[in-house]
């Protein structure tokens, strides 16, 4: 089995030679929009990749593996964005930046030469290769791929590891949230993964963006104002996205590691990343609750689980949850439950809403899409985790020393004629 990672490199302030690259590969892209524009005006056919291959062949410094690669994500574009105007998304737009300056590098396995540390990158017969220092704490594998963006690059390595057995044969089911980013059950034991450090970097993000984009309406494009905002709005998205990457990685690790502990080799989670807009505006929400559902990150959650679990022998499946927080689980009664508590009317069954709905999950995955009444009963204890454990606050214990008796009672007595001014005390720390 194939272990595939990507690792980013931070190689500092780009060169000429980087710049020069990603230069040329911003005129061929600037090409392709160019021409996919006419072909939509004129009502022509588009060309297909090896038309457009052969036609962009020997015209750019770049290696013709890079070459091939930027016209595949060309296409690939293009392709996503027609599967998503059919199925209803006008909003969908194709590649149209023809005035883009700047765009990744691309190089194949067979433009890639490692010695050592260090890295060479090929251009082509008429470009200079491109010479990068690899750090000493790089995983080991075969780089396949690299890509070349602004500051950095991004590696791609390939490993051949041993497909590992199944962790088990029970199922752990979970329910996905935004209070909690899953609370997860295999029937006699829960688990629940705060999510609330999560939403408060969406939050965060958004409030900040809101900012920006008001300080930015008041500038003049092309004024330094204007180009220090835009850098530190940079800067502040790049520093979210490393903090966001940072606890979804986490999260995966925590709920691999209970099914694994569970002794289970299947994870049921609910499917709630393709959002149709026709739904999304169907749905009557406040405008918080929508922009808190559509700005988390579950998605990449699902990919970091995926793969995760593959390495420990634990299956990723997506089922609908429809109705998995309403149904109870004892008399079958559909209720919508209003905060964190589920309270059935009709029975008075009371649990942790959370809970139930992993609890449905797994009723739903057993039964074939069918929940049946008095099946699964949601456990009753439930332990919450962080997806990273908080430091403890070190505390130095001070030496034991002399506090002031500061009491007015001495003073009080009636027989106190010598008086001690202070009392020993043990300070505990």
């Amino acid at each position: 089995m194939k272990d595939v990672r990507v690792i980013k490199i931070n190689i500092g302030a780009p060169t000429a030679a980087q710049t020069l690259l990603r230069l040329e590969a911003g005129a061929l892209w600037r090409r392709l929009v160019k021409l996919h524009k006419y072909c939509r005006r004129k009502q022509l056919s588009w060309p297909t990749q090896g038309q457009l291959e052969k036609h962009f062949k020997n015209r750019f410094s770049l290696h013709s593996q890079t070459i091939q690669a930027l016209i595949g994500k060309f296409i690939a574009n293009i392709d996503s964005t027609r599967a998503k105007r059919k199925s209803g998304d006008k909003k969908a737009r194709y590649p149209w930046r023809d005035k883009k300056k700047f765009q990744v590098v691309m190089w194949k396995v067979s433009a890639i030469k490692r010695q050592g540390n260090r890295l060479s990158l090929s251009n082509g017969k008429t470009g200079q290769k491109l010479q990068v220092k690899l750090p000493t704490n790089l995983p080991m594998g075969k780089i396949v791929a690299a890509e070349l963006g602004f500051r950095e690059l991004r590696i791609t390595l390939s490993n051949e590891v041993v497909e590992p057995l199944s962790a088990g044969l029970n199922v752990v089911a979970g329910d996905m949230g935004v209070i909690h980013t899953t609370v997860m059950t295999d029937g006699v034991k829960s688990l629940g993964i705060v999510g609330r450090g999560l939403r408060s970097l969406i939050q965060g993000k958004n409030r900040k963006l809101a900012i920006y984009s008001e300080l930015l309406s008041k500038t003049k494009k092309g004024s330094r104002r204007n180009r220090k905002l835009r850098i530190a709005k940079a800067r502040m998205l790049a520093k979210y996205r490393q903090r966001v990457h940072n606890l979804l990685h986490h999260t995966a690790n925590r709920m691999i590691d209970f099914c694994v502990e569970r002794e289970a080799g299947t994870l049921v989670v609910g499917d709630i990343t393709e959002m149709s807009c026709g739904a999304r505006q169907k749905k009557k929400g406040s405008r918080r609750t929508n922009q808190m559902n559509s700005g988390n990150p579950l998605g990449q959650l699902y990919n970091y689980l995926a793969y995760k679990g593959r390495l420990k022998g634990v299956t990723l499946k997506m089922q609908n949850e429809a109705f998995s927080s309403q149904f109870c689980p004892v008399c079958g009664k559909c209720h919508k439950p209003t905060g964190r508590t589920y309270y059935c009317r009709h029975c008075g069954y009371i649990g942790v809403r959370d809970n139930v709905g992993a609890t449905n999950q797994l009723n739903k995955y057993h039964h074939n899409g069918r929940m049946l009444e008095n099946t699964f009963i949601p456990p009753d204890a439930l332990k919450y985790l962080r997806p990273v454990a908080l430091r403890q606050n070190v505390v130095v214990r001070l030496t034991v020393g002399t506090l002031l008796n500061t009491t007015l009672n001495p003073a009080l007595t009636a027989d106190a004629v010598e008086v001690n001014p202070s009392v020993v005390l043990d300070f505990v720390a």
